[in-house]
């Protein structure tokens, strides 16, 4: 199997290697499937809330902007929560 071959600016073939030397399959992350996914920012989402509301808790009200971007943040967290554990369900089901 030969190498894809594209042409550089002057119309000549220029091989473009598939991986360069240094990065081999080995080093590669596997890919996740999406129940692994979930399972993980299920595990991730209560560390996260927590840090958003120590930022919270740190910050004066008078910066209304980071204020309000960091209320929002600990409001949709218990909503992505059930998003991820209805998703879960869901592909609990499909098993």
């Amino acid at each position: 199997m030969t190498p894809p071959t594209w042409l550089d600016e002057r119309g000549r073939p220029h091989p473009v290697p598939l991986l360069p030397p240094a990065l081999s399959f080995s080093q590669m992350p596997a890919p996740t499937n999406e129940r692994q996914a979930l399972e993980r920012e299920r595990a991730e989402l209560p560390e996260e809330l927590a840090v958003y509301q120590r930022e919270l808790d740190a910050r004066a009200p008078a910066d209304k902007p980071q204020w309000e971007r960091l209320a929002w943040q600990i409001r949709r967290a218990p909503k992505r929560t059930a998003e991820v554990e209805a998703r879960l369900a869901i592909l609990g089901k499909a098993q």
